[in-house]
């Protein structure tokens, strides 16, 4: 091995041209020793570490972006749906914000999870499939239009089962929210442990919020009258554990929620 000085650096090589080439490219700096081999191995997994880094980063970035979209594309949607069922006056996003405080209560776990939000805010969905005349009647339905409104179950899953992040939990929202506890629920019939937990959840908050709103053929009900309802009907229509969970938090709830809205 030959050793090379240049300036303050030395480098070492199989000859002397070699040591003379690796001096000159390892610059003026401070004095080093410079061995080819491991030079370059050093460098190379330098190298790769920080390709890697910034990959990852980048997937990160891209990650948070398509999350924001979604956030954004979910919002659209909700928001077209109200402009259409203009009845509900913000019942998506209240009864969003119901399910998700009861889901904090009954299950934190299963509240972290992003994509229940988007099931909870796009339960309705398949409503855009459902003709004005019955959608927007002002009385009761006749057994024929309450027969095609229930398709939107139906509809709504179609629209989502492909979306990849709509096709799990939010999923299960929108196509099972319409569910009895009892079994005689729609559209599977299916009953008790059955229906998936977010459904289950989703029905308490949204048959409280139906019943403490304006509808264009009743004026809402008061809170209390709502909540013995509900607590009426655990155990037929109603999981009773999330009853259980929602009667201590309901008044607390409609008070927040609706002097925000």
């Amino acid at each position: 091995m030959l050793r090379y000085r240049l300036g303050s650096q030395i480098a070492i090589g199989q000859s002397r041209s070699e040591a003379r080439r690796l001096a000159l490219r390892s610059g003026s700096g401070p004095r080093t020793k410079v061995r080819a081999p491991q030079v370059l191995k050093l460098n190379l997994r330098r190298d790769v570490s920080l390709r890697r880094s910034s990959r990852l980063r980048r997937a990160q970035e891209l990650l948070a972006a398509h999350e924001d979209n979604y956030e954004l594309t979910v919002e659209a949607l909700a928001a077209a749906l109200e402009l259409r069922d203009d009845e509900t006056g913000g019942h998506a996003r209240r009864v969003t914000r119901y399910a998700l405080e009861l889901t904090r209560v009954v299950d934190p776990e299963l509240a972290r999870e992003p994509e229940l939000r988007y099931g909870f805010l796009l339960h309705d969905i398949g409503k855009i499939g459902v003709p004005d005349a019955i959608l927007l009647k002002p009385g009761p339905l006749s057994t024929g239009e309450m027969e095609r409104l229930q398709e939107h179950i139906t509809l709504g899953e179609h629209l989502v089962s492909g979306i990849p992040f709509l096709s799990g939990v939010a999923r299960e929202v929108i196509a099972f929210h319409h569910e009895r506890w009892d079994g005689l629920g729609y559209v599977r019939g299916l009953r008790e442990s059955d229906i998936p937990l977010a459904a289950r959840i989703f029905t308490v908050a949204d048959s409280f919020d139906a019943m403490t709103s304006d509808r264009p053929y009743r004026r809402a009900v008061p809170v209390d009258s709502a909540l013995a309802e509900i607590d009426g009907m655990a155990g037929s229509q109603f999981d009773p554990a999330v009853v259980e969970a929602f009667l201590p938090i309901g008044h607390g709830l409609n008070e927040r929620l609706r002097g925000a809205a």
